[in-house]
């Protein structure tokens, strides 16, 4: 109710409609909007405040941030699903002794005779040498103090001239080393040990990928010549046999030793050398 200028009261309108509204009505009776006698207070904390607190989060920020939350979440999961679904599978592993055995398995070359061939005819024929050929006899010179071959007395072709040959005549000994032509210096090779094992991982064979390693494998003389025990004779073999099937030769005070880099591959729960795979597997041939 609001005062007359006089300060007599006025009569009452309704705020929604303007109709005339009864002293002390608490409805308007023409279009029943509710009637307040006292003004409304303000709360102390409207919205507008709270949009500007730092210590309460606006109406906007509980709505959707919880929602953000959840989708982080979600995603989180999702992203660890993925990387656990893409993990690659652990590698086995693998010990010297079971690329031993792989070895014993499978490698055949082991098992034949070691003999080299650098263009001499080892067989019952003598061997005849031109006299200016130096690195010829000082091989064939070898071979004589090896018991293999013995030098016969030259033969001078004139008074004035010296000798045009040289004629070596093979040994019995020779024959007990003598392999389609070629000199043989053990009757196979021994396993000594593998050693410098990688580290396992996807190696590419024919077109397939096997899990695989590198290793050195070492070898000794099965049954080596007597006359390889001869520091000297040793020396000049050595350096005739620079490399072998992709190994390399030392010898030492233990002997003749054969380094070669292998690799191994995982089959069936088997570890097998490259040849032995591809028979196995039914690899195409090189």
């Amino acid at each position: 109710m609001t005062q007359g200028p006089a300060g007599t009261p006025q009569t009452p309108h309704c705020a929604a409609c303007g109709a005339d509204l009864a002293t002390g009505a608490s409805f308007c009776p023409a279009c029943g909007a509710a009637v307040f006698t006292q003004p409304v207070r303000l709360s102390a904390f409207s919205p507008l405040d709270a949009a500007d607190d730092p210590a309460r989060p606006p109406g906007w920020w509980r709505r959707t941030g919880w929602m953000s939350l959840a989708l982080a979440a979600i995603a989180v999961l999702g992203l660890g699903g993925v990387a656990i679904a893409t993990r690659p599978e652990p590698m086995p592993d693998v010990s010297p002794q079971a690329l031993r055995a792989a070895l014993e398995r499978g490698d055949a070359q082991s098992r034949d005779p070691l003999c080299m061939a650098n263009g001499l005819a080892y067989d019952a024929q003598p061997v005849h040498v031109q006299a200016g050929d130096a690195a010829t006899l000082s091989w064939m010179d070898m071979l004589a103090a090896a018991g293999l071959y013995e030098r016969e007395p030259d033969e001078p072709a004139g008074e004035s001239e010296p000798p045009a040959l040289h004629t070596y005549a093979p040994r019995p000994e020779l024959t007990d080393w003598t392999g389609g032509r070629q000199l043989c210096i053990a009757r196979g090779l021994r396993l000594a040990s593998v050693r410098g094992i990688g580290t396992v991982g996807p190696m590419r064979v024919r077109g397939q990928v096997y899990p695989g390693v590198a290793a050195e494998v070492v070898w000794s003389l099965d049954g080596a010549a007597p006359w390889l025990a001869s520091p000297e004779v040793a020396d000049a073999f050595a350096r005739q046999l620079p490399a072998w099937r992709g190994g390399r030769w030392q010898v030492g005070p233990q002997g003749w030793r054969l380094m070669q880099q292998r690799r191994f591959y995982l089959y069936q729960d088997e570890w097998m050398t490259t040849e032995r795979l591809e028979r196995v597997a039914g690899l195409p041939s090189r």
